[in-house]
């Protein structure tokens, strides 16, 4: 019979790595959030269910977590761990908040915890991160797995890896993670048969390049500013996808982070400018819905154990603690392999055109980088850069003349 959590979450954001447990069963009876849009998404969506605001105040969080929760869910903040960011990891203010789920499991024990964050947390600074993290639980007593997955193997037309991991004290971690290993769909196509997506806030190292597929949604840019990924569809005209085509390539359903003019219970009225950031920085609900039928079922892994890893060796893709030994895993970030709608058909809203001045400045940094594109790449953002700017002649209004002033010869 299926088996249903109950959930803790910490740092639950807009609850994408809840509601996707939800959908398999499992629910939810604290969260634990401190930015006050996500906080007032929280409230809507997963009404009734208790919000503490600060991880700090262990002992406020303690006293309000069921004596029944099973589950820790614990999303953290990337900000200092990705790519994006500053990458200052743990000397961050912001991922090193993770220590203080670690001191919350030191006084409240739960049977099972799920990890999740970018990629970069098992490269930065020679995984060290990583390894306290690991380190901290094995020392909790508790066997983990990790997996890198794939967003893009659900279905959904966004290219986006995450590392999870899962800890538990009640038996053997790779029955939730490591189930389904499929190879990753490839092929290329031309300009004009499917969309393509990118980072237009880069262009000089990097481009973040998506074959009939947007790259990682960010909650921002290394600038520090919303930065939705363009989209060149197959017409060769240039987008921003809209903030709700965003939430469905997040797994959410249409508006789920659409409370424009709500107001809180502190006054503060909900700022759609920060929705971007919002989805940007969520948990992709199709894989959490894919972890929360493997929490529910917990099948027995019957693969190889794997390799012992070597101390001292970057950290693998996939990874498993025994009790005793850690195991490196030769399995790749795609569980399942579901059809995929192609991204110009997928997108149920108008795009914003990328702006003049974006192009502008996107266009510079490809014409002068050194990177390889695709035939046709950059002739079609010199078109677009040319519409932008007859559209901008157009609709820029001519200030009126000023009329002839005479001058008067004062007596």
């Amino acid at each position: 019979m299926p088996k249903s959590l109950e959930i803790t979450a910490i740092f639950g954001g807009i609850g994408g790595l809840e509601l996707g447990l939800h959908r398999s069963g499992h629910r939810t009876s604290l969260f634990c959030e401190c930015d006050p849009e996500a906080t007032t998404v929280l409230q809507h969506q997963f009404a009734g269910v208790p919000i503490v605001s600060d991880i700090k105040q262990t002992d406020e969080v303690l006293a309000k977590i069921s004596p029944t929760s099973n589950l820790l869910t614990a999303g953290f903040p990337c900000t200092d761990l990705s790519q994006a960011g500053q990458t200052r990891g743990f000397a961050g203010g912001r991922s090193s908040l993770i220590r203080e789920t670690i001191e919350l499991l030191r006084r409240r024990p739960f049977p099972n915890v799920l990890i999740e964050n970018v990629p970069n947390w098992r490269h930065l600074h020679k995984g060290e991160y990583m390894a306290e993290v690991l380190s901290a639980l094995e020392g909790l007593g508790y066997r983990w797995a990790y997996r890198t997955i794939d967003a893009l193997a659900f279905g959904l037309p966004q290219r986006r890896n995450r590392i999870f991991v899962f800890a538990t004290l009640e038996g053997d971690p790779r029955r939730v993670l490591f189930h389904g290993n499929h190879a990753p769909v490839e092929g290329e196509k031309s300009l004009t048969e499917s969309a393509h997506g990118f980072y237009w806030t880069e262009g000089t190292r990097g481009l973040g390049w998506g074959e009939d597929c947007i790259p990682t949604m960010k909650g921002g840019s290394a600038m520090g500013i919303p930065s939705p990924p363009a989209i060149l569809l197959p017409d060769l005209s240039v987008i921003t996808p809209s903030a709700n085509d965003a939430e469905r390539l997040q797994g959410f359903p249409d508006g789920w982070t659409d409370f424009e003019g709500v107001v809180d219970e502190n006054g503060r009225v909900f700022n759609k400018r920060r929705r971007w950031m919002l989805i940007g920085n969520a948990v992709n609900v199709a894989v959490s819905t894919w972890l929360g039928e493997q929490l529910a079922t917990q099948r027995p892994y019957e693969g190889e154990p794997g390799t012992p890893l070597v101390e001292g060796k970057s950290w693998p893709a996939a990874a498993w603690f025994d009790g005793k030994v850690r195991y490196e895993v030769p399995i790749g970030a795609w569980p399942v392999n579901e059809d995929r709608q192609p991204l110009a058909r997928f997108l149920n809203h108008s795009g914003t055109p990328l702006s003049l001045r974006a192009t502008a400045g996107f266009y510079k940094r490809i014409c002068e980088s050194t990177l390889r594109f695709k035939p046709g790449f950059k002739e079609a953002i010199a078109a677009h850069l040319k519409r932008m700017e007859a559209f901008t002649i157009i609709a820029t209004p001519k200030a009126p003349k000023k009329p002839a002033v005479e001058s008067v010869e004062m007596a």
